[in-house]
């Protein structure tokens, strides 16, 4: 296998078996060798601009990780909600949509089965795993409680997340 691929799967292992156009190119693959391969069957295309090898085992968070690379990898996009509830485990809650929020100024169109969510969030409100980056228990809660979440369900996620030591009652009293 030619280096490059080599070191692209590699890359693409640590992202859930995806890569970006850009990625590819960063190591030194062109256009034409992506397409090649699309034809050949060894990658599929889920995004514009985001490929996966199709030889790599399917993974919980792929939907997230093909969302992570759409968005460049955006520092200031963080899944959040329902979405950040369940990845911590804190709630039995299976939302219909992919919760993200984004800054502000975002202003493209999200997919179908994403609801987007504008706030500025704080270095310190964002728990990063890989690509992955979710608003940090305390932020969900709080997100969740401002947009009327039902109560008793905050209640159970507060507990949980209480007794894991995930939050501590003092940071949200803040």
């Amino acid at each position: 296998m030619d280096s490059r691929w080599q070191q692209l799967q590699e890359l693409a292992t640590r992202q859930h078996g995806h890569f970006t156009t850009s990625q590819a190119e960063a190591v030194g693959l062109t256009r034409p060798a992506i397409h090649y391969q699309l034809r050949a069957g060894r990658l599929s295309r889920p995004e514009r601009g985001v490929y996966r090898f199709t030889a790599y085992p399917p993974t919980d968070h792929e939907r997230e990780a093909i969302l992570m690379l759409g968005s460049r990898l955006d520092p200031a996009v963080a899944f959040s909600h329902e979405t950040a509830l369940r990845h911590f485990d804190l709630s039995d809650a299976f939302p219909d949509k992919l919760h993200l929020t984004v800054p502000p100024t975002f202003r493209m169109r999200p997919p179908q089965d994403v609801t987007l969510h504008k706030a500025a969030l704080a270095p310190n409100e964002v728990h990063a795993e890989g690509i992955l980056r979710f608003t940090d228990p305390t932020r969900t809660l709080l997100d969740l409680t401002h947009d009327g979440y039902p109560l008793e369900q905050l209640q159970l996620a507060y507990e949980q997340a209480r007794s894991r030591g995930l939050i501590r009652r003092r940071t949200l009293a803040q």
